[in-house]
């Protein structure tokens, strides 16, 4: 159990330890971070999104206990850790990446290997639809509440129409609809275009996680120990806590189902977290990569804890 866990974790810590490199010897250049990051969220993350949900079974895609299990989860966990730090003076943009470290689970690069070797080949379908609730709902929530955050002195309605075009237009949002007509549609997804889709896809995670290592060798501003202690309780404690509650309230569902969205929610925090932090300032950026970097950490021991709770 713990050589599954701690397999799935190393890659995780080699990136941002790579990335912790690049931007000590400057490696890469003083725009790596910058230029790393626009092509996460605006080619690789929504390809990634795309390819996931395209490749879905349309009946998956059906399964109502486990949308309402993982959404509500995530949402309130996300509701909790939004309202702790605006209670505490921090803005609203800020005060939604702290939402968001608190609940944006590592489903893709950490979450999907564990299930698969903890609970063997049956765990795709509810792990995919763990991943597109995740990217396609969750994050989209954060999105609209920066954009709103960053719109705040347009007014109340033309900040809510700012962003509702701005997030209209997102390439993240635009391709998890295009995925989700794509396996309704049954459209095959093969050949050199799905090869293209695939490697851009598989470059997302690497990329994440090697410019929040770069960020991390950055010159420090702001230290931000209290919020990052509780991103990681409510991330890896509190989260899936609340799941599991959901997914005991809820008609029942399959128990690979039920198992697979309460070990999700106890994934580390997610990069991507990290990508949408650039519009919310230096004090975001740092809590969400610490926020990546300890979870991720702390998951090792944490997850073990989970898996043996749930009998895995």
């Amino acid at each position: 159990m713990a050589i599954t866990i701690l397999g799935a974790l190393v890659p995780v810590f080699g990136l941002i330890l790579l990335g912790y490199g690049c931007g000590r010897t400057n490696l890469l250049g003083d725009r790596a971070f910058e230029v790393l990051n626009r092509f996460v969220i605006g080619i690789t993350l929504p390809v990634l999104t795309f390819r996931s949900i395209a490749q879905m079974d349309p009946d998956d895609l059906a399964a109502p206990s486990m949308f309402i299990a993982v959404t509500g989860g995530a949402l309130a966990t996300y509701a909790i850790g939004f309202a702790i730090e605006k209670w505490l003076g921090r803005t609203s943009s800020e005060a939604n990446i702290a939402g968001l470290c608190s609940c944006f689970s590592n489903t893709g690069f950490v979450g999907l290997p564990i299930a698969l070797l903890t609970f063997g080949k049956e765990a795709v379908a509810p792990v995919a639809v763990a991943m597109l609730i995740y990217s396609a709902v969750i994050f989209t929530v954060g999105m609209v509440v920066s954009e709103m955050a960053s719109n705040h002195g347009h007014g109340t309605m033309k900040g809510i129409r700012l962003a509702a075009r701005a997030v209209s237009r997102n390439a993240l949002i635009l391709m998890a609809v295009m995925g989700m007509l794509w396996s309704m549609l049954r459209l095959p997804l093969s050949g050199p275009m799905d090869v293209l889709l695939a490697t851009l896809a598989q470059a997302t995670a690497p990329c994440a996680l090697t410019a929040i290592g770069i960020f991390i060798a950055l010159p420090r501003q702001s230290a931000a120990p209290a919020p990052i202690g509780r991103s990681l309780v409510l991330k890896l404690g509190v989260h899936p806590l609340i799941t599991a509650g959901f997914v005991m309230m809820l008609p029942p569902m399959q128990p690979l189902w039920a198992k697979t969205a309460v070990l999700m929610a106890a994934m580390p925090c997610g990069a991507s977290s990290f990508v949408l932090a650039g519009k919310a300032g230096r004090w975001a950026m740092e809590l969400s990569a610490w926020a990546v970097t300890l979870t991720t950490s702390l998951a090792s021991l944490s997850l073990i804890a989970v898996l043996w709770w749930l009998g895995g």
